[in-house]
């Protein structure tokens, strides 16, 4: 009888460990977002202050990498991306300076802003740190016309699901359950806005 006991705890304690692992992957596969049916990862998040531009005062980035794509900062905070891959971001209205307001928050293309809107988005799927700027910075990039994110942030943990669709009719969509790196600057006074 030992002998059957032993089997049958060394296999529950086997299906444990199989179960445990794949509950791990799953929600690490769970953080993506999706544009016109073809799926990418995102593997690190980012919640960025935006300076040195008068027309983004009170902006925000909340910015999406791929593998292959990291946040990293010099000894001022200033956000420098490196590597190459899928990087995706918002720009949203917020006075606060660390957190996100929970809640549903929707596209708005036109000032006045109030908190939580997205003012832009964009998205770039093959992201090089050769060319050492955002894509939105260098031309319109596509743009989002309707849709919304929704934030619900307790503590550290951020759960963001978003949806939109692009000027082209597509559609963007995706979520992301996990930290958002944040206490990071961007600076902008080298963007320049049409009137």
């Amino acid at each position: 009888m030992k002998p059957t006991y032993f089997n049958l705890g060394f296999a529950w304690v086997v299906l444990l460990f199989a179960c445990c692992q794949k509950t791990e992957s799953n929600s690490a596969t769970n953080n993506f977002f999706d544009i016109d049916g073809k799926k990418h990862s995102i593997e690190k998040a980012a919640f960025v202050k935006l300076e040195d531009n008068s027309t983004l005062n009170n902006m925000k980035a909340l910015l999406f990498s791929s593998k292959g794509l990291s946040f990293d900062t010099d000894s001022n905070r200033e956000l420098k991306i490196k590597g190459r891959g899928t990087l995706m971001g918002f720009i949203i209205y917020s006075q606060k300076n660390e957190d996100l307001v929970n809640g549903d928050h929707f596209i708005n293309l036109r000032p006045p802003y109030k908190e939580g809107d997205v003012a832009l988005g964009f998205y770039n799927l093959d992201w090089d740190e050769k060319n050492g700027l955002i894509h939105y910075e260098e031309d319109d990039g596509p743009l989002l016309l309707a849709g919304k994110v929704t934030v619900l942030q307790k503590q550290d943990l951020a759960d963001l699901k978003f949806n939109f669709t692009t000027e082209d009719g597509k559609i963007l969509k995706g979520h992301y359950l996990g930290t958002l790196q944040k206490n990071l600057i961007y600076k902008t006074d080298q963007i320049e806005f049409d009137d």
